[in-house]
């Protein structure tokens, strides 16, 4: 107890140095709050994206559908959706089953013509898988079977409003061009780009019409608890057989969440590097208490101070400073957290004209993680004690007459 005293006395003996050095700290064990807050926001967004507006929880496909995914194959279509809609029906976890057509199209206003994701809904059913309807932010769902719904950034880009006429063209499974005129009903802001941008959604049997089909691209399926995702997609992957194949939103977007762990490796390097410019300031200040303190550490080792107990001194200090710096760091890393948690990072003045694969818009919302924060502040002290370690090694060689020649 009496070293803990002399070290309490020892690190406020020179206010300026302490507060310096773990401001240092601070700095940078609320660099990696905050960024650990904005990634697990960026992650959260984007799979509450996915699966609201793109894919929900599950996707079943024909056999041989999703290897071309990308190419929106027509020939390799769920023809009897009824079928697997039987089989699946006694599932519990399941909550809700919606069919999708999706396909390439190109949307036209009389002057201007730009590419874009054709989606035919079943506006029943979708309402029970999706939440497109609560994002119509200026006029109506679909209604009317000459109605579509499109995103608010492709309105502004193609100079469309709600009542406007346009035209979709596309070919049907035989390679035909089509093309079938339009009222806009309404306009959706979801914050998925790929809906807000580059979407058209309409009537199922107006898609169908248009393709030349009567099937289906693809079942999406909502579920109770998506923390069993593989047991329910092994589940109803035995029920359907063979000719069909059930993915998840994490398989259907691999690409998003192998992004997200390149975002954590790099932020665990920035998060690196502020902890190795801090713990240089703790080196620095030992090392500079090590030397003006040389008197006095010959003095205490003549009255029979050993090494332990010197050694256990400046680990105190070390300890004493890295606990006020990480307090500190994770109370400033919270405040920019909440900061972030309830009113979000607008980047739309950076990002607007650039176009994003990340499904999530503009302005960024965190997510606290409290056992991250209380992992950060432990990390900051114990590296705080260990780079103590090296100055303490000077202070341990010294010779009592050799220290006191020092006064």
């Amino acid at each position: 107890m009496k070293i803990l005293n002399l070290a309490w006395r020892n690190v406020f003996r020179h206010r300026r140095r302490t507060i310096i050095t773990a401001a240092a700290i601070s700095v940078g064990l609320a660099t990696m709050i905050y960024m650990d807050t904005m990634m697990n926001g960026l992650d959260s967004l984007a799979a509450g994206n996915i699966i609201d507006f793109e894919t929900s929880h599950l996707e079943i496909f024909a056999k041989g559908y999703y290897r071309e995914e990308g190419l929106f194959p027509l020939d390799t279509i769920i023809e009897n959706p009824e079928f697997i809609l039987q089989r699946i029906a006694k599932i519990k976890t399941i909550k809700g089953v919606t069919p999708r057509i999706k396909f390439q199209c190109r949307i036209n206003n009389g002057i201007d013509e730009l590419p874009v994701l054709g989606i035919g809904i079943d506006i029943e059913k979708e309402t029970k898988v999706f939440k497109t309807a609560n994002t119509v932010v200026k006029g109506e769902y679909l209604k009317n079977q000459d109605d579509i719904l499109i995103g608010k950034d492709l309105a502004k880009d193609m100079d469309l409003d709600v009542g406007s006429f346009l035209t979709i063209i596309t070919r049907d499974r035989y390679g035909t061009y089509e093309a079938y005129d339009f009222t806009v009903s309404g306009l959706i802001n979801t914050g998925h780009p790929l809906l807000d941008r580059n979407a058209a959604l309409m009537h199922m049997n107006i898609a169908q019409r248009l393709l030349s089909m009567y099937g289906i691209t693809e079942l999406c399926i909502k579920t109770r608890d998506d923390n069993k995702l593989m047991q329910l997609k092994q589940e109803i992957a035995s029920k359907i057989g063979k000719n069909f194949e059930v993915y998840t939103y994490k398989e259907l977007n691999a690409g998003i969440f192998d992004l997200s762990g390149m975002k954590r490796s790099g932020q665990f390097m920035i998060a690196l590097v502020v902890v190795i410019i801090a713990a240089i300031g703790i080196i620095n200040t030992m090392l500079m208490a090590v030397m003006e303190r040389i008197p006095e550490i010959g003095m205490l080792k003549a009255m029979g101070f050993g090494n332990y107990n010197i050694v256990k001194m400046f680990i105190y200090e070390g300890g004493i400073i890295g606990i006020f710096g990480s307090l500190f760091g994770c109370f400033l890393g919270l405040l920019a957290s909440l900061h972030l948690v309830y009113y979000g990072l607008d980047l739309s003045h950076m990002l607007e004209n650039i176009d994003i694969i990340y499904p999530v818009k503009f302005i960024i919302t965190g997510e606290i993680n409290y056992m991250t924060v209380l992992g950060v502040f432990i990390f900051g002290v114990v590296v705080s004690v260990i780079v103590t370690l090296w100055p303490v090694r000077k202070a341990t060689k010294l010779e009592p007459v050799e220290a006191l020649r020092h006064v």
